[in-house]
């Protein structure tokens, strides 16, 4: 199952850049992360898988300063208008690479999609 053209599309949702996995932009202030967690059959009949579900983490990454309220509403908006089950929305400091604070806002994400 293959959801990046879908998340990465949240770039032009909220004018802030998506990267898969890490992001590579070592001065980027706002970014996007995905993260594909986990992936499994969700229904199986007639012997076979049917539908596969995926578990994925989509963090927002911000200043500490920054009013990301809006864009946590947009992103939430977004992903459950793409059929994205967003089980919880959290949110909390952490240190950066260069020693100073950066808000890690991350979206827990399920989606279930029948098999082709």
């Amino acid at each position: 199952m293959d959801l990046t053209d879908i998340l990465m599309r949240l770039a032009d949702v909220t004018g802030i850049s998506v990267y898969q996995d890490i992001c590579t932009d070592e001065y980027a202030e706002k970014y996007i992360t995905i993260v594909y967690q986990d992936e499994r059959p969700a229904l199986c009949g007639s012997n076979r898988v049917l539908a596969d579900q995926c578990d994925i983490y989509v963090s927002l990454y911000t200043p500490p300063q920054f009013d990301y309220f809006g864009v946590k509403k947009q992103m939430r908006d977004y992903l459950e208008a793409n059929e994205f089950v967003v089980s919880s929305i959290s949110s909390g400091l952490e240190a950066d690479l260069s020693g100073g604070r950066i808000r890690r806002t991350t979206f827990d994400c399920r989606y279930a999609g029948y098999r082709e």
